[in-house]
């Protein structure tokens, strides 16, 4: 049996635990290989058709939605590892500026649904997942590898401790206060933190006292759970941390460190309190608790042992291994004994990877360093760059689909269609491919192919949400007849993704189009995460002004869409001006000045901050206390 897992080479521990620890253990299982790739790996095309079972990390291609279709039809069962929840992250996490957009939403909502089993570490996430579609969701918790025996005490300064990546910070610093009130009134207690070194300035202590590390590895993390005797894990209440895994329970455990837990759903059903840990709901209970280990030694060490115990017994992943190979073949209902590994793949894995038993590293070499530098160069440098590259290596398909569409780009499109079919040659599903054949169509000044073939993207591949996007701005500028029509179908297709309707405006005649922009703001306005909040107001009040620009006949639409934009984003000065403005020449005057007052104060708070402070940046002390006010407001 053959599992390929398509993802990335991290070092954190989401890297361990999710994607490289299972896969080594996986091939220690008699008849079972398994490979981890790199997701632009020139092997890809030969593993996603020949694999067994196919496990996609998630990383932002559309392509995925064709592949796993293609894999379908092949009776092979393609996995979407999906173990967390993204739509609700911190405002300043890294990878939030890429989640504040609905594509990127849009993209990972439909593998949920597409993909013929879901794979994730708690059982609040698959609750979450199968309302909005999943089926076949199973959980697999997060497991220890390699368990070693429980350290032996060592003999310090009491020290208390807390390590966790840049997401975690405001649920560090709304504790903070109160921990560092604490270990003002406990002068021989010690503070060891290891994260972004930002985090620094939450406390204020000698540094004899206050042990910091900056964020590493995961090896380098659990080193540090060595120096410290009790470990903290807050959380704030957000839908994120309420889907993230009790692996922390299980790292404090390992090490032998008593650990002091939030009441939210990652422990609730690990921790018995008092005996493998304690719980605490509020900062004032944190530090009750901490209190209680602090003067009681002897509890301290109990639940250390404890812990340490259940870990031993419960949470090993060798005990749990075969459980998700056997749920694997489960879900291969036309081929219950999947056949074994070819001795071609074989070959071409032994060429190529790093192995281990039956498990297989595939991670980007030459070819893919290559490819991944190109994305880094200028539209104009990447063509020569690419071209380069698929002379070197004629078989890397990706490396001919992006050299298609930077061709594409350029306004090369018979060049472009020359890559293009290679690449379809190398990846017949690739969707991806054949829009970018379309677009050169279009710049051939071919439009009517266009439109025909992207119609016949978007029914076949119905979830390929880029098809539909060049479907709608071809449209418009076609100023087709059924561009309204397809409008509505995409709709109702992608409901929640409110960039594709805002693409798709300019099929409407101009008197409809703050009926439609308001229908779009009744249906997502009230779903915004805190994340996503600014990205949105941007986007849909870019759109806003540009229709207020139009020579409209009736206002009455304009001031409805407006009452609801300001509804949804109170904080913008332009739309209450804008509603004042419309409201006054519509003969509402005195309804006007309240606006215009409001827009005012707006301004003036405005200019007199730049005034104060004359920068733009927002010091991330008063994010965080703005977002945990945010999440805690009732």
């Amino acid at each position: 049996m053959l599992i390929a897992q398509v993802g990335d080479f991290g070092t954190d521990g989401d890297a361990h635990y999710r994607i490289h620890a299972p896969a080594r253990h996986m091939g220690l299982i008699p008849g079972v290989v398994c490979v981890d790739v790199h997701f632009y790996h020139h092997l890809i095309p030969m593993l996603v058709e020949r694999a067994d079972v196919l496990v996609l990390q998630f990383f932002s291609d559309w392509d995925l939605i064709p592949l796993v279709n293609m894999r379908k039809k092949l009776g092979k069962p393609t996995i979407f590892e999906a173990n967390d929840y993204f739509f609700d992250l911190q405002p300043w996490n890294p990878i939030a500026g890429n989640w504040r957009d609905r594509e990127v939403q849009e993209l990972y909502m439909q593998l949920l649904r597409v993909c013929d089993g879901v794979q994730t570490s708690t059982a609040y996430l698959a609750e979450q997942w199968m309302k909005v579609g999943a089926r076949n969701v199973e959980v697999f918790p997060n497991q220890l590898v390699h368990l070693q025996p429980l350290p032996e005490i060592v003999e310090r300064p009491f020290t208390v401790g807390w390590a966790g990546s840049p997401g975690h910070f405001a649920d560090l610093y709304h504790v903070a206060p109160h921990l560092q009130n604490w270990l003002g009134a406990h002068p021989d207690a010690h503070l060891a933190i290891m994260t972004n070194e930002l985090a620094r300035e939450f406390f204020n202590l000698d540094p004899a006292r206050f042990h910091f590390r900056p964020f590493g590895s995961i090896e380098s993390y659990l080193d540090f759970l060595g120096s410290i005797d009790v470990g903290l894990a807050p959380l704030l209440p957000t839908r994120y941390n309420r889907g993230r895994s009790d692996v922390k329970f299980l790292e404090y455990a390992s090490r032998g460190v008593a650990g002091i837990y939030q009441n939210l759903e990652p422990y609730q059903n690990i921790v018995r309190d008092g005996e493998t840990g304690l719980l605490f709901d509020t900062p004032e209970v944190l530090i009750n608790q901490l209190d209680r280990l602090y003067q009681d030694r002897k509890l301290r060490l109990k639940i250390r042992a404890q812990a340490y115990e259940l870990a031993v017994n419960q949470r090993r992943i060798e005990d749990h291994i075969a459980r998700r190979v056997d749920w694997y073949k489960s879900l291969h209902k036309n081929n219950p004994r999947p056949d074994s590994v070819d001795d071609e793949t074989l070959v071409a894995l032994e060429k190529t990877g790093i192995k281990e038993s039956g498990y297989y590293q595939l991670r980007a070499g030459t070819i893919e360093n290559r490819f991944l530098e190109s994305l880094t160069k200028t539209s104009t440098e990447q063509v020569g760059f690419l071209k380069e590259l698929v002379l070197q290596h004629p078989g890397y398909s990706f490396g001919w689909l992006r050299l298609g569409e930077s061709l594409n780009g350029a306004r090369l499109p018979a060049d472009a269609l020359k890559a293009l079919e290679k690449a379809i040659d190398l990846m017949p599903y690739s969707s991806r491919a054949k829009i970018e054949i379309a677009r050169s169509c279009f710049l051939s000044d071919d439009r009517e192919k266009a439109v025909a073939m992207l119609k016949q993207a978007c029914l076949s591949e119905t979830s390929f949400l880029p098809a539909w996007k060049y479907l709608l701005r071809l449209l418009a500028i076609q100023k087709a007849a059924d561009g309204i029509g397809w409008c509505k179908k995409a709709d109702a297709g992608f409901p929640n993704c409110y960039s594709l309707p805002l693409i798709g405006l300019d099929n409407y005649p101009h008197d409809e189009k703050p009926m439609v922009l308001l229908e779009i703001l009744n249906r997502v306005g009230s779903t915004f995460s805190i994340m996503e909040h600014p990205y949105a107001r941007d986007m849909l009040c870019r759109a806003i002004f540009g229709i207020l620009a139009l020579p409209l006949r009736d206002k009455t639409p304009v001031i409805a869409l407006l009452q609801k934009a300001h509804a949804v984003f109170p904080e913008s000065t332009r739309l209450i001006s804008e509603l004042g403005n419309f409201l006054y020449a519509s003969g509402r005057g005195i309804e006007a000045q309240k606006y215009f007052d409001l827009a005012c104060s707006q301004k003036l708070a405005s200019d007199l901050s730049q005034q104060e402070y004359q920068t733009k940046e927002i010091p991330y002390i008063w994010q965080f206390s703005r977002f945990i006010r945010q999440v805690l407001a009732p």
